[in-house]
Formats: C-alpha cells, structure tokens, sequence
C-alpha cells in the first residue's frame, strides 16, 4: 500500500553531518537512463550529455525537491475502481449506468469494489484519495464517481510521482522503436502536426482533443479491463498502458514565417549564382 511520504529527518549530531537527501525515486533513474540512452542512439557523446545534465541541474531551485519531499504519494491502481464501478454488472444500475454506493459492505460497497481492485489497498485510504482527487462525490450516505477518470494535474505528489511513470514509459516506447530492428514490430507511435495553427483556435483544441482523448481512452479502457477478466488462472500478466498528449510550439506571426520564407529563397538564389559563376 502506498503511504504519505514521511519528512526527512535531521542527522545526528554525533556524527558531525546530516541525513543524506532521499535517492531518486526508480522511475526518475529509468527516466534518466533512458533519456541519456536515446540521446546517445541520436549521435550525442556521453560527456557532452553530462556537461549537458549539470548544466540543466545547476539551474534548479532547491525550493522544487525540498517542497515534493513533503507530499502524499500517488495511489498507483487505485484508480482502477473506476473502471471497475463502470463495467461490472453488480456496481450498474438497469441503464447502465454506476450505481451510488455506501461505504461498507460485503458486496455492492465501496469498500467491496476497492478488495477487488486490491486487497491491501485500505479502502478508506482510497476513497479519501479519489475524493480529493475530485473523481468521487458523497450523496448522503453513499458514494458516486463523477466521471471515468481521475485528475491528478496540480495535485502536488500525486501529479509528481505520476509524472515520473509517464516520462519513464513514453521514454521506454521511444527507446525500444530505437532498438528494434525491422521485421519485428515497434511499438505504437503516430503523431500529427501543423505548422501554420491559428494562435486563436488554440483553447478550442484543447477542448477537442480533450472530448476526443477521453472518448477514445475510455474504450482502451474497457477493452484492457474486458482482457483482464478473460485471464486464464495463473496466466502470466503484465503492465500496459496508452497515452495521448499534445505539445505547442512558440507562437510566431505571419510576417516572421514570411521573412523567414524569403530569407530562405534568398540563400538559395545565392547558392545558385555562386555554382554557375564558378
């Protein structure tokens, strides 16, 4: 089960030092093995890469990590209730849709949803973390999900911590397409991009995709849990997961474009004269 993290505490005095910082976490070493590992498949040399590394760290407030190192850590899985409170028949009203329930019980309870899930988890450790993470509402007595998924953005550790497992994973996906050789498969990738995006419409597609994204992670959602439950006893399991996210570059107008069109065309003008004069 996860618990808070505690806060570091002083070293003693009677060895002359304080207590070392806490190590980084096992998903912010992968994160950075992998990133070092990419850059190097792209042409980087390693000690460019730790001149790089250093560079980048020296720049960091020592207010960022003493401010995480106080934060209550990510429930990884709990989550999973969720889909769970809007697939499985005995948690679904006649139409479908997810039935409000108490607290305790031996079935049809929330506490009954979350053994199913895992049974170490402490259920009320979970209901208040899908609480706070606005993903369950109270109606009296009993409990209802306010929708499929938790937000955990701007939840302090939780968002930390997740944010760790998300880069170490859309890394592990970019590593493994690096290494694998054709006519083995790589992992799934596609991404589309435009160039010449309205500053505008910039709000408006975030609501898009965001309509989209969920739509489409919903029914990923549905088909991994329908696999799970089709699991043969004793089949071996693994982790999956799919991501969606979207990226902005610097806003520039169209007379930069323009200009930088023209100065373009204006090199290779020269380029040309300077072949045929020579």
């Amino acid at each position: 089960m996860t618990r808070p993290h505690s806060p570091r505490r002083k070293g003693h005095r009677g060895r002359g030092r304080e207590s070392l910082p806490p190590p980084l976490s096992a998903a912010s070493v992968e994160a950075i093995g992998r990133v070092v590992r990419i850059l190097a498949r792209c042409g980087a040399r390693a000690p460019d890469i730790v001149r790089a590394v250093r560079g980048a760290a020296a720049e960091i407030p020592g207010s960022w990590s003493a401010r995480a190192a106080h934060v209550t850590r990510e429930m990884e899985y709990a989550p999973h209730a969720l889909t769970l409170w809007h697939t499985e028949a005995e948690y679904l009203d006649p139409l479908g849709r997810p039935r409000p329930l108490p607290f305790e019980g031996a079935s049809r309870s929330f506490a009954a949803l979350v053994r199913r899930v895992d049974r170490r988890f402490d259920p009320k450790e979970v209901l208040d973390y899908l609480v706070r993470g606005g993903a369950i509402k109270r109606i009296g007595r009993r409990y209802l999900p306010r929708g499929r998924g938790l937000s955990i953005r701007g939840a302090g550790g939780p968002d930390y911590f997740h944010t760790q497992r998300l880069l170490a994973n859309m890394l592990a996906t970019l590593e493994h397409n690096l290494e694998v050789k054709p006519p083995a498969p790589g992992w799934f990738v596609y991404v589309t991009e435009n160039r010449q995006f309205p500053v505008r419409e910039r709000k408006s597609l975030d609501k898009y995709v965001a309509m989209l994204g969920k739509e489409f992670l919903f029914r990923l959602d549905a088909y991994m849990h329908r696999r799970e439950v089709s699991r043969r006893p004793g089949e071996p399991t693994m982790g999956v997961g799919i991501g969606v996210n979207l990226w902005e570059e610097a806003a520039r107008s169209t007379r930069e474009g323009q200009a930088r069109r023209r100065s373009k065309s204006v090199r290779a003008k020269r380029k040309i004269r300077r072949r045929r004069s020579s």
